[in-house]
């Protein structure tokens, strides 16, 4: 014989109808409101990494060379210069005194010249309040218009890692070329390097070498006046 089946409670029955109606649609939203979250919260994470990036980015400087016909070959970032060579040290010193000392009949030039000075002496630092100071007390805007002065560096001398000792002649001249006199100059220059991430500043000052100190005196002789 078979054994007498249990008849299905009423409440049970009306709870696996609602089950199977609507369970799978409760589930289904549920789901979707957690892939809305997901992707919302996703979205955000994105915007965020954007911004620190953008906030981060730095410029990276690129050289471009032609050809003889002028077509541009490849393109790679320029990398900074390791300024290990004493050579090329020198030849930033030898710049950044020739653009302050030097005066020149072009206004314009002459104003080139300055904010190169500037570009390669380092900020709030002793060498710029000494530059400034120059500029303020002999403008060479103002000593254009009676002449011009050639500076001629005689010696660049190493003398430490941070340290040059410049000897240089300042020769004046009108503004119809006659000499009015020679100046004999000694300075000491500390400088210090980093790395440059501007492209502007890495056209001008391309070997990152600023200078942060220095310290000039015409040279006399023993009588008190100025050697031959």
């Amino acid at each position: 014989m078979t054994a007498p089946t249990k008849e299905m409670s009423p409440y049970l029955a009306a709870r696996r109808e609602w089950d199977e109606r609507y369970g799978d649609l409760l589930k289904r939203a549920e789901n979707w409101r957690k892939i809305a979250f997901l992707s919302g919260f996703t979205a955000l994470a994105l915007v965020v990494g954007m911004i620190s990036i953008d906030l981060r980015s730095n410029t990276v400087p690129y050289v471009v060379a032609l050809d003889d016909v002028g077509r541009a070959v490849p393109v790679v970032p320029a990398k900074q210069v390791a300024v290990k060579d004493v050579r090329l040290q020198a030849a930033s010193v030898f710049r950044w005194i020739n653009d302050v000392r030097s005066v020149v009949t072009d206004p314009v030039a002459q104003r080139k010249m300055v904010d190169e000075a500037y570009a390669m002496t380092a900020a709030s630092s002793a060498a710029s309040t000494a530059v400034t100071e120059w500029f303020r007390d002999n403008s060479p805007f103002e000593r254009l218009r009676n002449g011009t002065v050639d500076v001629s560096v005689e010696s660049i001398v190493q003398q430490s890692p941070k340290a040059f000792e410049v000897v240089w002649t300042e020769t004046y001249r009108d503004l119809f070329g006659q000499l009015n006199g020679t100046h004999h100059y000694r300075g000491l220059l500390s400088i210090t390097t980093q790395a440059i991430t501007d492209a502007k500043l890495a056209l001008v000052n391309p070997l990152g070498l600023f200078v942060t100190n220095v310290n000039w005196g015409e040279i006399v002789t023993a009588n008190g006046g100025h050697p031959k």
